[in-house]
């Protein structure tokens, strides 16, 4: 029983040692910071890929980013990759439910028609 403990408690410490705190994502400022030290589209676009940012932009944000010297790829990249996670949150959260007929997204309502249309409060 006191190897199995040991052995436990050395393996949690194992994993814990291997694993790499993720940096934080970007801001609007540093992006505009990285754009006027000079760091080229590719550079900007493979730090915001590396640290998993997602920014969401309005048009005044997409302007003044632009404004400030922000390159169009970097302003393209950031459009693409709101879009994508929009789409990807509306996969993931909107097939919960499949509309009238169907039960909770799991199927047919197994419950009769009522009303003369299969929905109501059950389907």
């Amino acid at each position: 029983m006191r190897t199995l403990g040991f052995c436990l408690l050395l393996l949690s410490l194992a994993g814990c040692a291997t694993l790499e705190k993720h940096p934080n994502p970007l801001t609007a400022d540093d992006l505009i910071a990285r754009a006027k030290s000079g760091a080229s589209a590719k550079a900007i676009i493979d730090e915001i890929f590396y640290t998993d940012t997602l920014i969401a932009l309005n048009a005044a944000e997409t302007v003044r980013l632009h404004d400030a010297g922000v390159p169009d790829e970097v302003l393209d990249y950031l459009q693409k990759r709101q879009i994508e996670e929009l789409r990807w949150r509306d996969s993931f959260y909107g097939n919960y439910w499949y509309g009238p007929g169907f039960y909770r997204g799991f199927g047919p309502c197994p419950f009769p028609p009522r009303r003369g249309f299969r929905g109501g409060p059950w389907c």
